[in-house]
């Protein structure tokens, strides 16, 4: 499935501009429409209040008026009402009623009605009656519409008792109430909302004007604002492409500058990050000189350079002759110091053109461009006399250090740089065995050729074992001394020929001369994981995979392993990597940081081999591991040696004050498990406790097989 790139999506393009201005015209809009319908609500309470005290005002004046009407001179009473009614065009229709509620007369702004309309209700007639004499009048309402109402009331006259007619205290004196009839006026208020509406229109009207000028404005002056924060878009568009020589706009106002400040330091923090990356990818963490992968993209591209213009160069294979006696005798910080004055002396002997690499251990590469063989001899000479003049003191011993040298020519684009780098390791191995100490040059004639040949045919088994998934694994059983239980196996690593099984110590020397290990540790990792999927998530069973020094090159071991856990839901406890003592000191700067991330997922470290290459414990303190395998060289004669006793007890002692369990390897008879049990070795490996199987117990298919 495709991923949309989210900076190509309808939302990423939206302005900030336009997200401000339409936030605050949506609040003024809703603002000016409260205010607008505040004012027409307001407008339309004070009027219909102020209508009805004036409809009040008018029934008075009409309870007056009418009066007369109820006399002999309503004659004259007419012409005053109608007048009145006149004068105000709110007033619809006056109706008087005599006392029983039946119609006397009724006007409207034309005049007299003809005709009569329908009496008061009974119930409405008493209602009324009830009113007559209260002051001020009582009127009853009665809505018509939402415009149009009636009001009602009694029309009476009053006059002082007989007996008060010439009392001294008027407002104590007797009144006698005669009701004359009554009275109702309908009131249509339809023009004043008639009236109010256009304006509110025009108001409305002047706020979108309003408004609309505000957004223009607005966004103009936003934009001008908001410049300097646009210019940066750019500049991060390239910093997120990776550009970092990224430059970012200037700004006098103080918020930006802090902004385009902290962006400058982040590209020159990711700049200096970026080149520290590039120099651990592509060197060597010990000495400074280019690592095996920085080596191969250079052998590549003088490979293509000597293919085009028919030149030569050569490639020399520096092997350090008796450098772990440094190791066992001073231990590996000795040895670290003494790689260190090696590659300064190897810098030295050739040119600043030629490429200097440190392949691992104690072996060097040299890239010599654009010589004749005869010249490339001479410096492979000229660095053997500066190794001869090399003295390193250490511990009050003085060291001199010599070396072999291989030599292969580079003529063409015939051989890969793997196969250029078998080769010369090659020649330097004739060398090694020829005397030591000297330059051995790669010949396509003789043993050279055939132990080439050789190396070449296990390349193609190895690369298509890979393709075709040719490679097996068998178990070989782990015992745990204190318990007698078998909960733990090893990986061992087998591939599958013509002439049967072929064991890794016949194949892996060609896959490291050709760089296929990497390949190869990945498949046993897959391979070991899905072993352990295989026997189900409720299974306590470890595995133990083998792992070699080029599985720490990369530094996205810790995240393949992660995936792999999860996509086979197997727990990081139930594996256990193994890696050389070698490997683990030699590359401790890189392996102990992947170490620790693989750890923090649960997996186990163990170290094999312990105690073949190197006398000292001290590493150890530092060294996050959990298992220390005891190289088998001192355990398979452990029943008739007392220096190999001695030693597994003293390994024994020092794994259990670093908090480490040991496992001894090459178990063969019950008087060595014996003795691995006094000494307190946890586990025991060997074909005493059970040979190879081709599946873990468990899985379908389990069956026997020799190791």
């Amino acid at each position: 499935m495709s991923r949309t790139d989210d900076t190509h999506s309808p939302a990423a393009r939206r302005s900030l501009v336009t997200e401000l201005l339409a936030a605050q015209l949506a609040l003024t809009a809703a603002v000016g429409l409260i205010a607008i319908a505040g004012l027409a609500w307001t407008a339309s309470s004070v009027i219909g209040n102020n209508l009805t005290q004036w409809a009040g005002q008018w029934a008075l004046e009409l309870n007056e008026l009418g009066a007369p009407f109820y006399r002999r001179d309503a004659e004259h009473a007419l012409l005053d009402v109608e007048r009145f009614v006149a004068k105000y065009p709110e007033i619809g229709l006056v109706t008087w009623y005599r006392p029983d509620g039946s119609v006397l007369m009724a006007l409207d702004q034309g005049g007299v009605v003809a005709g009569h309309g329908p009496p008061l209700a009974p119930e409405l007639v008493a209602e009324l009656e009830a009113k007559a004499g209260i002051e001020p009048a009582y009127l009853l309402r009665e809505e018509l519409s939402d415009v149009r109402f009636r009001l009602s009331g009694p029309i009476w006259s009053e006059s002082f008792a007989g007996a008060d007619l010439l009392a001294t205290d008027l407002a104590s004196a007797a009144t006698v109430i005669e009701l004359l009839g009554f009275v109702s006026i309908e009131l249509d208020f339809s023009g004043y909302r008639a009236a109010l509406l256009p304006r509110l229109a025009l108001a409305s009207g002047l706020l979108v004007l309003i408004l609309t000028a505000a957004w223009g404005g607005g966004r103009l002056l936003l934009k001008r604002v908001l410049a300097p924060l646009s210019a940066l878009e750019q500049p991060l568009a390239r910093l997120a492409a990776g550009e970092t020589p990224a430059e970012f706009p200037r700004s006098r106002h103080r918020e930006l500058a802090a902004i385009v400040h902290a962006l400058e330091n982040t590209v020159r923090a990711l700049q200096r990050r970026e080149q520290h990356l590039l120099h651990l990818a592509s060197h060597d963490p010990l000495t400074g000189l280019h690592n095996r992968h920085r080596l191969i993209s250079e052998l590549e591209a003088e490979i293509e350079r000597c293919a085009d213009r028919q030149r030569k160069s050569a490639l020399l294979f520096i092997d350090l002759d008796q450098f772990k006696y440094v190791n066992d005798t001073c231990g590996h910080a000795a040895g670290d110091e003494l790689l260190k004055r090696v590659a300064e002396q190897i810098r030295y002997a050739v040119r600043r053109e030629d490429c200097v690499a440190r392949l691992g251990g104690d072996e060097f590469v040299v890239l010599l461009r654009d010589l004749e063989r005869r010249d490339a001899i001479a410096l492979a000479e000229q660095v053997l006399e500066l190794m001869r003049t090399l003295k390193h003191v250490e511990q009050e011993q003085v060291f001199h250090l010599q070396c072999s040298i291989g030599l292969a020519m580079i003529q063409s684009a015939r051989f890969s740089p793997h196969e250029l780098l078998a080769q010369a390791d090659i020649a330097c191995q004739a060398a090694k065995a020829r005397g030591r100490n000297r330059v051995e040059v790669y010949s396509v004639a003789g043993k050279q050729t055939e132990q080439m040949a050789k190396d070449v045919r296990w390349m193609r088994s190895i690369r298509e074992a890979l393709e075709t998934d040719a490679f097996v694994l068998h178990y070989q059983p782990l015992l745990h001394i204190g318990s007698g239980t078998i909960s733990h196996y090893e990986a061992l690593l087998r591939l599958e020929t013509e002439r049967g099984l072929v064991g890794p110590q016949t194949f892996l020397p060609a896959a490291v001369r050709f760089g296929l290990m990497a390949d190869i540790d990945a498949w046993v990792l897959e391979r070991g994981v899905r072993a352990l999927a295989e026997l189900g998530p409720h299974s306590a069973l470890r595995l133990s995979v083998n792992l070699s020094s080029f599985a720490f090159e990369n530094d996205g071991l810790a995240d393949r392993v992660r995936a792999l856990l999860r996509e086979h839901d197997v727990a990081g406890e139930r594996l256990v990597l193994e890696v050389t003592e070698e490997v683990a000191v030699r590359f401790a700067a890189s392996t102990n940081r992947q170490i620790a991330l693989l750890r923090e997922q649960g997996c186990r470290i163990a170290i094999d081999d312990f105690g073949k290459g190197y006398s000292s414990f001290g590493y150890l303190k530092r060294m996050p591991v959990d298992f220390l395998k005891i190289d088998g060289s001192f355990v398979k004669n452990l029943a008739r040696d007392k220096i190999d006793q001695s030693l597994v007890r003293m390994v024994a002692e020092v794994a259990r004050a670093a908090g480490m369990q040991t496992v001894a390897e090459y178990v063969q008879n019950a008087a060595t498990l014996g003795l691995l049990a006094r000494y307190g070795i946890d586990y025991a490996q060997g074909f005493h406790v059970g040979r190879s199987v081709a599946r873990l117990p468990g899985t379908t298919g389990a069956q026997t097989a020799i190791v």
